[in-house]
């Protein structure tokens, strides 16, 4: 059974992903972010452009929400999109992510299916376990 707050993130998620303007892939993806401090959700959904580089992921649309509104800091994430399997944040979108992660250094991650029949949960250190803001200076060899 899932947690009522994982739930709710998942829901938001799903339904933010409504939103999406993805007519060259038809490929919506919703994403919604809970606050270090439990406080606030923030919901973002893929945006498009034809010429692709300029389009923006769900997860990264939600947290330019957030930092707009005085949010950094971030425990949980949900991701909902279209088809059969489970879509995991891109490469770009988990680097994003790392950067806006709670103070622990880590973030929950919730998989769903827009039919809500199942939710994998992970942790973005799981699938980052090397990112870029890990490598300190004091733990290169010179």
């Amino acid at each position: 059974m899932v947690r009522e707050d994982i739930q709710k993130l998942v829901t938001e998620a799903t339904a933010i992903r409504k939103r999406a303007y993805c007519p060259y892939s038809n490929f919506s993806v919703g994403a919604a972010l809970l606050t270090e401090d439990d406080s606030r959700v923030f919901t973002g959904c893929n945006i498009e452009n034809s010429t692709l580089a300029p389009s923006i992921c769900a997860e990264r649309a939600a947290i330019s929400k957030a930092v707009c509104d005085g949010y950094i800091k971030f425990t949980k994430v949900a991701v909902v999109a279209h088809q059969q399997e489970f879509t995991a944040p891109c490469g770009v979108c988990r680097q994003t992510l790392n950067e806006f992660c709670s103070s622990n250094g880590d973030m929950e991650i919730y998989l769903s299916r827009p039919t809500l029949d199942k939710v994998l949960c992970t942790k973005l250190s799981q699938i980052l376990p090397l990112s870029f803001v890990s490598y300190k200076k004091d733990n290169v060899a010179t």
